[in-house]
């Protein structure tokens, strides 16, 4: 709340560049001064988390035991084909 309330932005302008609502921001704001007198224990804490992209397969298909991690740009002729093989029942 510190770092917003002396940027000089408006919280729109605030949380839109670090990408969350603005709406978050004023309801964590108001949480934080009706606090404000609280002790330290009751409170509301804050604490910076940083998202970082994560590594996405896109799709885990899984046939019996088996398990296939589909990528993007996969070749979906070709995960039929091994999806029908691995659901083929063996004689």
């Amino acid at each position: 709340m510190e770092h917003w309330r002396g940027s000089g932005q408006s919280a729109a302008e605030y949380a839109a560049r670090r990408g969350y609502s603005s709406a978050s921001l004023l309801r964590w704001a108001k949480v934080a001064e009706a606090t404000s007198t609280a002790s330290p224990r009751e409170g509301p804490r804050f604490v910076r988390l940083e998202v970082t992209p994560a590594y996405s397969a896109g799709l885990i298909v899984e046939v019996g035991r088996a398990r296939i991690v589909v990528e993007r740009g996969f070749d979906a002729a070709q995960l039929r084909a091994v999806v029908e093989a691995l659901s083929t029942e063996r004689a």
